[in-house]
C-alpha cells in the first residue's frame, strides 16, 4: 500500500508498467470532471470508475481484494477513511471471488485505518485488502483500474 499525495504519483512509475499512463492522464484531464461509472484511459489497461454514494461507518464497510487489478483511490467531496488488512490474514471469503468484476469480499476486520483528505489517494496491491468509503455525507471518488 502507498499513500501519498495525488501530484507525487509520478514517483512510482516504475512500479508497474501501465502507471505512466495514469500520470499522463492526471497531468492532462480534470478527473474530478469525469461522469459517473466507467471512463477508459486505455481500454483494460487503465480506466477510472467514477463512483458516488453515501459515506459508511467502519462496521459496515466489509474488506475486498483484487488479483487482476491495482486500485489507486482518491476522494473529492470529502474526506475518507478506509480499512486496511494483510491478505495473508484474512478468513475465508464472504463472498468468493468473482473473476468477472475482479473482486471477493471478508468480514474480517480491518487491523488499521487511514484517512486521506482532497488532493491525496491511496494505492493498494493485491495482497492489500480493503475497506474503502467511510466516510460522512456524499463522498464522490475515483478508482483507478490498474492492470497488473
Amino acid at each position: 500500500m502507498i499513500v501519498c499525495a495525488i501530484k507525487d504519483l509520478e514517483r512510482y512509475v516504475s512500479l508497474n508498467k501501465n502507471f505512466a499512463k495514469v500520470v499522463e492522464f492526471l497531468k492532462n484531464n480534470d478527473i474530478e470532471s469525469l461522469p459517473l461509472g466507467r471512463n477508459d484511459v486505455d481500454g483494460d489497461e487503465v480506466f477510472i470508475s467514477m463512483q458516488e454514494f453515501e459515506g459508511k461507518t467502519r462496521d459496515v464497510a466489509k474488506l475486498e481484494t483484487h488479483i487482476k487489478y491495482i486500485d489507486i483511490q482518491m476522494p473529492f467531496s470529502t474526506t475518507e477513511s478506509l480499512g486496511w488488512r494483510s491478505m495473508d490474514n484474512l478468513t475465508a471469503p464472504s463472498q468468493p471471488y468473482n473473476e468477472a468484476d475482479d473482486i471477493a469480499f471478508f468480514d474480517d476486520e480491518a487491523t488499521s485505518y487511514i484517512t486521506l483528505n482532497q488532493g491525496e489517494c491511496v494505492v493498494f496491491f493485491p495482497e492489500d485488502a480493503h475497506a474503502p468509503g467511510i466516510a460522512q455525507g456524499v463522498l464522490r471518488k475515483a478508482v483507478i483500474k490498474v492492470k497488473i
